[in-house]
């Protein structure tokens, strides 16, 4: 208890010094904490300037290249100025520049704080790298061991493993696989469809981070692949007339991204003990500043700074053809590569994002960023009951929140319905307030109320449809969510609950009375600031298309019927919408295939996760990512955010000890292995310990932990 009482006071200090530390933009670490150097594995994008040695056409030490960095001097780097090694090891306190390994000039001195391996042109495919004569992965690695032989002759056997240890890694790869090996060049098109494409660039960086994890690496930064399809040399290249992002090159992208992120999870899991590998997505602040770059100060994001700005990179920059006037009004500096304003942009998201997921060890403890969560979540509910409200900005309000989906959402509509799918009888809501069953389908809040609790709106969400509904319940929000519907209209017409054609007209009704109640202007304006979250298609797949009576599955392949449901789900948001709805948060598939119905129905003797289940899962939530990204791009004035529900609960699912919980495979309600709804009539000892409430929803504990990722990752998406 004293050890976990100190891990909590390091904790509270680590959480304070990141909220109040230096005014001067490096981030204070707590005394025991080190960041002693950085080091860069992987393509340009963190190249320093290796590729100036090799006999390439991949490199750029002339000008314009490096016009802003330090003296105007060309080093190298493939931007105007600072890349983001420089930018991380400066933000961490390390030193100002990270040097190439194989510049010239580096001296001992240099060797203990960190450098770049990178080699501009680099994949994570060998075959990437012989294309344009840089130094793959492989040869990076062999610099790499080269590198801890020096170390160990400057500060000694002891000091170099310190310095691995405790120094952080970045592994910035894959963009020139696929933008140049696959696409363009269509070397890999021939032997790979995309998917297996993506299995092998997969395979090869898990190969690679176990490499370096064999050599001392502890503390490891994988990057994601960036929306590849609006860089602006591929939308000139296959964007069209009117050079569009091209959405395969981004589909491709995110389906590398989907891939690598499970791969790291399991690495995280029991492969790389004492490690933590954590993926760095740059693919959502990278996009989100292209297609809204007025939010963050700049003016131009389909073309870089040199040249056109269509199709110069590298050689094709240089000091003959000229640059734009004002740098910083670019994203691009050239057809392929941010300006250092962007980078640091993105560098500032990350550190503040990821930065705490490397501070490993208090003791005996392993620190990892959900542990934060579950030790907040824990101190709020010791705390009086209470959960501390995320604080919004000064001039930013959330005002109501409004709810629309199925049973993970539904806070007692279905109690007013001929159904059979309502649970407004014990045990459901037994950790409820009072212990009263309110028609919510868990032990006691769900996801509506705890969303709404903490951004201090209300302390819970009611149902439109309650009788005692008060008119001023609707100026905060109100749920219209009914527990069996899903995004497909059959979904909810096969067990007689509301679709969401029903709930729209139901929320139609609900401006009415607002409209009533506060005026036309005042209603509009609520309706903007509003929070509007949409939960759905779980029902779809699970009963609809997979069930015992597969509806759906002799009018469709899998792939045909996520389509369908994204595109009811595309029409959901622009109706939602048109009627005044400008902030929305529309969540993916949870991973389906582990729910403890599904194993129990289709995960054989041991009852293990469908496989097939999940990757459909996977599928739809990829289509319904890209669709509102293209949403996003038409409707400028709103916040389409996609909420990713698989991966937290995945890992949730498979480690439950690291989260607090114990049981995972079963839920809490009777065997635990099919009971949901009517069949759920006892209960286990303590729900507190397991991830699942019924063999269909969580319970509340896992809901406040899901919760809590979600907003802490996604709010400011809403408020920026």
């Amino acid at each position: 208890m004293e050890e976990l009482n100190s891990y909590i006071c390091c904790t509270f200090v680590y959480v304070v010094v990141m909220l109040f530390g230096s005014c001067k933009g490096v981030i204070k670490l707590p005394e025991n904490m080190t960041i002693p150097a950085v080091y860069a594995f992987g393509d340009s994008i963190v190249d320093q300037g290796n590729n100036n040695l090799l006999k390439t056409l991949i490199y750029c030490n002339f000008l314009p290249y490096g016009q802003d960095f330090p003296g105007g001097f060309p080093s190298g780097r493939f931007t105007n100025g600072k890349t983001p090694p420089d930018l991380i090891a400066k933000e961490l306190g390390i030193k100002e520049l990270i040097p190439a390994y194989s510049d010239k000039n580096l001296t001992v001195k240099d060797l203990p704080t960190g450098v770049s391996f990178a080699s501009g042109g680099c994949g994570y495919d060998p075959q990437t790298s012989k294309i344009v004569s840089v130094t793959s992965l492989s040869e990076q690695l062999e610099h790499f061991k080269e590198y801890i032989g020096k170390l160990k002759g400057a500060v000694g056997e002891e000091g170099t493993n310190k310095i691995l240890k405790e120094g952080l890694f970045l592994l910035v790869a894959g963009s020139d696989d696929l933008a140049n090996t696959y696409f363009t060049v269509g070397i890999r098109r021939m032997q790979y469809d995309i998917s297996s494409y993506a299995d092998l660039l997969v395979a090869s960086a898990s190969d690679f981070i176990q490499a370096i994890y064999k050599l001392g690496a502890r503390r490891i930064a994988v990057f994601s692949l960036p929306p590849i399809g609006c860089l602006p040399f591929q939308r000139t290249l296959a964007g069209g007339s009117k050079r569009d992002c091209a959405d395969n090159y981004n589909k491709a992208a995110q389906l590398v991204n989907s891939k690598l992120s499970l791969q790291l999870l399991d690495l995280n899991n029991g492969t790389l003990p004492q490690s933590r590998v954590v993926y760095i997505d740059v693919y959502n602040p990278l996009l989100d500043l292209i297609l809204h770059p007025q939010n963050y100060g700049f003016e131009v994001s389909d073309k870089g700074c040199c040249g056109s700005g269509n199709i110069e990179v590298t050689t094709l920059c240089n000091k003959y053809i000229g640059t734009c006037g004002n740098v910083s009004n670019y994203i691009f500096w050239d057809s392929y590569h941010p300006t250092e304003r962007a980078y640091k942009f993105l560098v500032d998201r990350i550190i503040q994002k990821y930065i705490e997921s490397f501070l490993i060890l208090f003791g005996k403890f392993k620190f990892k960023p959900l542990l934060l969560v579950f030790l907040s979540t824990f101190l709020a509910q010791h705390q009086d009951g209470a959960h501390t409200p995320i604080n919004l900005p000064k001039n930013i309000t959330i005002p109501a929140i409004i709810i629309f989906g199925d049973s993970v959402v539904d806070t007692g509509n279905n109690n007013y319905l001929k159904t059979i799918v309502k649970v407004n009888y014990p045990p459901y809501c037994q950790d409820f307030v009072g212990g009263r069953p309110t028609g919510r389908f868990s032990d006691g809040k769900v996801p509506s109320d705890l969303i709404a609790e903490e951004l201090g709106i209300k302390e819970l969400v009611p149902a439109y449809l309650d009788p005692n509904l008060q008119p001023q319940d609707l100026l905060t929000g109100v749920n219209f969510a009914s527990g069996g519907s899903g995004f497909d209209p059959l979904t909810s017409n096969v067990v007689s609950v509301l679709s969401l054609s029903d709930q729209l007209q139901r929320f139609k009704e609900y401006i009415a009375k607002l409209e009533h109640m506060i005026g036309e202007q005042k209603t509009s304006t609520l309706l903007n600031e509003a929070l509007f979250t949409i939960v759905s298609g779980s029902n779809d797949m699970t009963n609809t298309y997979f069930g015992t009576v597969p509806l759906r599955r002799s009018q469709y392949d899998v792939s045909a019927y996520t389509d369908l449901l994204v595109s009811y789900a595309s029409a959901f948001v622009q109706d939602v919408y048109k009627l005044g709805g400008r902030r929305m948060g529309v969540f993916g598939l949870a991973p389906l295939g582990c729910l403890p119905s599904q194993r129990s129905l289709k995960g054989g003797v041991e009852r293990k996760c469908v496989d097939l289940y999940n990757q459909v899962a996977e599928m739809f939530n990829h289509k319904l990512s890209v669709e509102l990204s293209s949403l996003s791009a038409r409707y400028p004035d709103a916040t389409l955010i996609y909420i990713d529900i698989y991966h937290l609960p995945l890992d949730l699912v498979r480690y439950p000890l690291k989260y607090g919980f114990q049981v995972s495979d079963k839920g809490c309600c009777g065997t635990g292995t099919i009971e949901v709804a009517f069949l759920c009539k006892y209960t286990c000892e303590n729900a507190s310990e397991y991830v699942f409430w019924d063999s269909f929803h969580l319970t509340e504990n896992a809901y406040r932990l899901l919760v809590h990722d979600i907003l802490t990752t996604s709010i400011s998406n809403f408020v920026s």
